[in-house]
């Protein structure tokens, strides 16, 4: 799609999106969003935080799924840290790769952060699914969430990673914020004033961050989808 369409079509979305609202029409907001196709490939930039003991601490409480095998949240032996850690070292190892293991391990674990996957999410979302009437949010991460999804091979000479983290936003009235009920913090997060009737989140969706990275030459594919 080009960049003229891509404008077009974002505009079209945010007039519709301020209509749904003004009407007050849930359904339509939802119809609208899911017939908006590009919203199913947002284009993501690279990876704005690699702190890896920031993304370890949030990773190691958090499901995962890495090649095909299940990790469990917290578990000193079986956890997902652990697990990560050791595969990177195999497949290095096994296939002779001439990469460092613990390099390998951090790009991967850092892009496993559901909280570092939201930030870059909502930093580009929050440009396009908008109204004058409407803000996007940040929600906290939710264990209803599916597990974070990893697959990490060798193919051709070269070590592979594919990672798919699920994340929620929401959509807020921007009168329900204006007149006191709260407002939305640095990091996208709706907050209640105390002395006022706690601000609501009309609709909530998820976004899965999807990232396709090639470790041996750099190469990645960044991407969000948004799913009503």
């Amino acid at each position: 799609m080009s960049s003229r369409n891509l404008a077009t079509n974002r505009l079209k979305l945010q007039e519709d999106l301020g209509v749904c609202s003004k009407m007050d029409n849930k359904m339509k907001l939802i119809k609208t969003l899911k017939e908006a196709k590009f919203l199913q490939c947002i284009k993501m930039d690279h990876i704005s935080s690699l702190k890896v003991r920031d993304a370890e601490r949030r990773v190691q409480l958090d499901r995962a799924i890495i090649n095909r095998v299940q990790t469990f949240p917290g578990s000193t032996f079986h956890g997902t840290v652990k697990f990560v850690k050791e595969v990177c070292e195999q497949i290095v190892n096994i296939h002779d790769l001439p990469l460092d293991p613990q390099t390998v391990y951090e790009s991967i674990i850092c892009r496993m952060s559901r909280p570092i996957a939201a930030a870059d999410a909502y930093s580009k979302i929050k440009r396009i699914i908008k109204a004058s009437n409407l803000s996007l949010v940040r929600t906290e991460d939710s264990n209803k969430n599916p597990p974070c999804q990893v697959e990490i091979f060798e193919s051709n000479g070269e070590l592979h990673a594919n990672i798919f983290s699920t994340v929620t936003f929401g959509l807020v009235r921007n009168t329900d914020i204006m007149y006191g009920k709260g407002d939305i913090n640095l990091n996208g997060f709706l907050v209640s004033h105390k002395k006022a009737e706690p601000a609501q989140v009309w609709l909530t969706f998820n976004v899965i961050v999807k990232e396709k990275m090639n470790l041996s030459t750099g190469d990645f594919l960044r991407f969000a989808s948004v799913h009503v």
